[in-house]
């Protein structure tokens, strides 16, 4: 993988908004893996210090997503251990620490999910809001449990659509709305269940814009609110005060109006007080 195509990879990687924070942070590992394989280098130092410029690169590009710089940091502590060895051994040995990684993030989401099934039971309703690679393996496993579905379009990009087409798969009845109805809806739900793409030291979140929201109808209605996310999505010290992604204005299909300024923040922060509980691929936390 020459440079051209890295920051091909890259741009892709940072405009993407189909995947969430755990399928990012896989995917952020298998570039890494393919640039270990492929990229120019003719010594292993070489390979090293190309590498580790890559991962920082692939952080940079998503500065909201904890996952993201957490199993990329793991895997590039791996590669002063390679330092001595000749530079075929050290390619195939840190593809091998990608894949690793890879299935490592993979079993914590199907933990989470198992968690998470076991602790909210059969014949409940659950709002979200979002597309949650670890709130659809939920699904999956109450799928057959009475279990029934609130979820939002979660606009601009409308991803609520596509875990409706995925809910419905799995014959979970399914009501979809957009976020202006969240306070029509949320007090027919028994419990909320949302993904996190950070979560931050004190227990807040930062997940797609209108968790907040959720999060605020929820309390009014007394409504219990659970952050679903494996633990490799808190947030470290070192990444600094977190930072939450604009995206182009034009998703939103705003008229163009002197004077006006239209805002497309992807991402907001649910403070610790709203949530109830959290669970991860360790078990569930309570407030």
């Amino acid at each position: 993988m020459d440079d051209a195509v890295f920051n091909t990879a890259v741009e892709v990687f940072k405009v993407d908004r189909e995947q969430g924070a755990s399928e990012l942070a896989r995917q952020a590992l298998k570039i890494m893996g393919e640039c270990a394989v492929t990229c120019s280098a003719v010594t292993t130092a070489e390979l090293i210090a190309t590498l580790e410029q890559r991962v920082q690169t692939l952080k940079d590009a998503r500065p909201s997503m904890a996952p993201v710089f957490n199993l990329l940091k793991r895997w590039k502590a791996r590669l002063s251990t390679y330092a001595d060895k000749e530079l075929k051994q050290a390619r195939v040995a840190l593809a091998e620490d990608a894949i690793e990684l890879i299935k490592l993030s993979e079993d914590a989401v199907t933990a989470v999910a198992k968690n998470a099934a076991g602790f909210l039971g059969s014949g409940k309703t659950l709002f979200t809001h979002s597309l949650s690679s670890t709130v659809m393996a939920l699904f999956r496993e109450l799928q057959g449990r009475n279990v029934q579905a609130i979820i939002t379009e979660s606009r601009p990009l409308n991803e609520g659509h596509t875990l409706a087409r995925e809910l419905a798969k799995l014959s979970i009845p399914t009501t979809l709305i957009t976020e202006a109805q969240i306070g029509l809806f949320i007090d027919q739900a028994d419990a909320v269940v949302i993904g996190a793409d950070s979560l931050l030291p004190d227990g807040s979140m930062i997940n797609k814009a209108g968790s907040y929201l959720v999060a605020l109808a929820a309390r009014e209605e007394g409504v219990p609110f659970y952050v679903c996310c494996e633990s490799f999505k808190q947030r470290a010290e070192e990444m600094g005060e977190p930072v939450l992604e604009s995206m182009d204005a034009s998703e939103l299909s705003a008229p163009v109006i002197d004077g006006v300024m239209t805002k497309n923040c992807y991402f907001d922060i649910t403070p610790a007080h709203l949530i109830k509980g959290w669970i991860d691929e360790i078990g569930v936390r309570l407030s």
